[in-house]
């Protein structure tokens, strides 16, 4: 998790949201969700979920120093090499909008109406169904999380 300053700029992505991918693949981000900070982001498929990670620059970079402090050069060599070669950067335009590369919108089917998820400090977008399944799913371990984090 990242150590941001309480006062920090450092975005907070929170809440759910529906919009639509249009035909050239763009997404409207949510504006509560855009600060100047936000000039580059970076887009990676989620290894545990079926959805496409949207991870600003501090959230990278907390990334790159855990993969930095592995052991073994050779897991910090698969890992930076799983980062770099699976992930994309791009920027959002004065639009508010984020192009999503063709590859990622096929593999995690993206496309028509999805759905936003705020993680905190990243956020993601599912293919809505998939996202109503896994809450489904995750529901009883969420929950009991939550309880162990006092909420």
């Amino acid at each position: 998790m990242a150590d941001y300053p309480q006062n920090a700029s450092a975005p907070m992505y929170m809440g759910e949201f529906c919009h639509a991918i249009d035909g050239k693949n763009r997404i409207t981000i949510p504006s509560e969700w855009r600060t100047a900070e936000d000039a580059e982001l970076f887009l990676m498929p989620g290894t545990a979920s079926h959805c496409l990670r949207i991870l600003p620059r501090g959230a990278l970079d907390d990334i790159r120093a855990k993969a930095a402090a592995l052991p073994s050069a050779a897991d910090r060599t698969v890992a930076l090499r799983r980062i770099g070669s699976q992930s994309r950067q791009v920027a959002i335009d004065k639009h508010g909008r984020l192009s999503l590369p063709e590859e990622f919108c096929q593999q995690l089917k993206l496309s028509g109406s999805v759905t936003l998820v705020g993680v905190v400090e990243t956020f993601e977008i599912w293919n809505s169904d998939e996202w109503k399944a896994a809450q489904v799913a995750q529901q009883a371990a969420a929950d009991a999380t939550l309880e162990a984090l006092g909420l």
